[in-house]
């Protein structure tokens, strides 16, 4: 989406526009599946519904050539999109033992990363032979073949068990909660309340300090994605070598989930939490750096070094703050504390991306990217101040 706006003259403001509107959409949509996963029982309907939805939406998206329509196709196409994933999720607690939902946590993480690198590694072959134009057939043979593979799902068998939870909100908030991942749910005024009584307490101030890092994490991190793009198609980098960026940095991502790599970040440790904050922190001041020092093709060597060091440290800072944020939720207020949780995140990552373009655009790439790196070195030094985190392996706990 990102090249066919830039290849149809849009600029870093246009990105960002489109960026933004993607993420706002994806607020209703996660709740409106939340509340139907609660009370109708059909699953392959709504995914169903999902699927049709993306299948029009990319349809008319490879037909236009008009930024305008092509952001507003776009913002619809994320509100389809982000129908499925709470579904997903619901449908693992139904019918993976619960003993196996960690494991059913990272095969969904896991394919999420290799159907991007599969989508990704199409494009690039599309791009060494054919135009850019020649891309858009692709996601819509992907979206019908996601619409038949939906209408081959079945729902599960109604148990016993799952009777009385669904019978019981209470209940079925609890069971989506203990899944680790984040389970959206719209926040009320109440939900805001509990989490700053809770943080009051000396067992739970961890998750106003949790939501505040994550916070500010997204909302660099998003300074710096919807920017970066244009940023490198201004120096010149051919589309074809874009998409090879993107590969490699899903690459990095799909090896940096692997329990070898990854079993550190799973322990929940701050001080893991500090130095994966850092090192995207320096990835990003070292591309504002080198947008003021370098142009043209040092920036694709230069990216290729950034994106090495973002893919590691992005992996992991999710894995890591969520192990975090579920070991501290309070019982019997999960659910307001993860959409507190949610929107914080949401809002971090809808308002990066709509100034990203704008400061791009007035004051230049350079000041964008060092910002986004502000960001992230703040969420560390948050994270370092509050939890003072111990490196001295005689006295880590974990030993």
């Amino acid at each position: 989406m990102k090249l066919t706006l830039l290849d149809l003259g849009g600029s870093a403001v246009t990105i960002s526009l489109a960026t933004s509107a993607f993420s706002i959409a994806l607020i209703p949509a996660v709740a409106l599946s939340g509340s139907i996963s609660d009370f109708v029982s059909r699953r392959q309907s709504i995914l169903v519904v999902s699927s049709l939805g993306q299948l029009i939406s990319v349809l008319l998206l490879g037909q236009s050539r008009n930024p305008q329509e092509i952001i507003v196709l776009y913002t619809v196409y994320s509100f389809f999109c982000n129908l499925s994933p709470t579904v997903f999720s619901v449908l693992m607690l139904e019918t993976v033992p619960k003993s196996r939902w960690g494991m059913g946590r990272d095969l969904i993480l896991r394919n999420m990363i290799y159907g991007n690198i599969l989508g990704l590694i199409i494009n690039e072959l599309v791009l060494s032979r054919f135009p850019l134009a020649a891309i858009s057939p692709l996601p819509t043979a992907l979206a019908g073949l996601m619409l038949m593979m939906s209408l081959l799902i079945r729902d599960p068998s109604m148990t016993l068990e799952r009777q009385s939870i669904s019978f019981q909100a209470d209940g079925f908030v609890d069971r989506l909660t203990q899944l680790p991942v984040i389970i959206f749910h719209l926040p009320n005024q109440r939900d805001f309340s509990k989490m700053i009584q809770t943080g009051r307490n000396f067992l739970t101030r961890d998750i106003p300090v949790l939501i505040g890092a994550m916070s500010l994490y997204f909302l660099g991190s998003n300074l710096f994605t919807t920017s970066f793009t244009p940023f490198l198609r201004s120096n010149q980098l051919s589309y074809l070598e874009i998409v090879s960026l993107d590969i490699f940095l899903s690459v990095i991502n799909a090896l940096a989930i692997m329990n070898q790599l990854s079993n550190v970040s799973r322990r929940g440790d701050p001080a893991i939490a500090v130095e994966f904050f850092s090192l995207r922190a320096i990835a990003f001041l070292l591309a504002g750096f080198g947008a003021i020092y370098f142009t043209g093709r040092p920036i694709l060597y230069l990216t290729v070094l950034l994106y090495l060091m973002i893919g590691i440290a992005q992996t992991n800072i999710t894995i890591g703050m969520n192990k975090m944020m579920y070991d501290r939720l309070p019982s019997g207020i999960e659910g307001g504390i993860l959409g507190v949780y949610s929107a914080f995140n949401n809002t971090a990552i809808f308002f990066g991306s709509l100034v990203s373009g704008s400061i791009s655009l007035i004051l230049g790439y350079h000041i964008t990217l060092l910002l986004a790196s502000l960001f992230l070195f703040t969420s560390a030094s948050l994270m370092e101040w509050h939890f003072h985190p111990i490196r001295s392996w005689d006295d880590d706990p974990y030993q």
